[in-house]
């Protein structure tokens, strides 16, 4: 049983060796055929940029502060409740 795992060590290890080794030229060799490749140009235009309509943006705003109005509350009622729940435990003792 240990022969055969050694053996397929091995032979693992001789595959990654020669693998590693072979000469990879076929990969780097550049291409000379003499005719250039194409060239990319940067477009000159700028595209244009969102419209904004201050409008939405004043709803938005509006929306967003109703938001962190409702969240704020949600804390605070959150920090009462840990704040009585503390007291309470207090007060029953060990």
């Amino acid at each position: 049983m240990r022969n055969r795992v050694l053996a397929v060590l091995v032979a693992v290890f001789a595959v990654c060796v020669v693998g590693l080794a072979a000469p990879v030229t076929a990969l780097a060799a550049p291409v000379a055929s003499g005719v250039p490749g194409p060239v990319l140009t940067q477009d000159e235009t700028p595209q244009p940029g969102p419209v904004l309509d201050p409008a939405e943006s004043e709803q938005a705003n509006a929306e967003k502060a109703k938001n962190k109005l409702i969240v704020g509350g949600a804390a605070v009622v959150l920090a009462i409740i840990v704040i009585v729940g503390r007291r309470a435990r207090k007060k029953a003792g060990p």
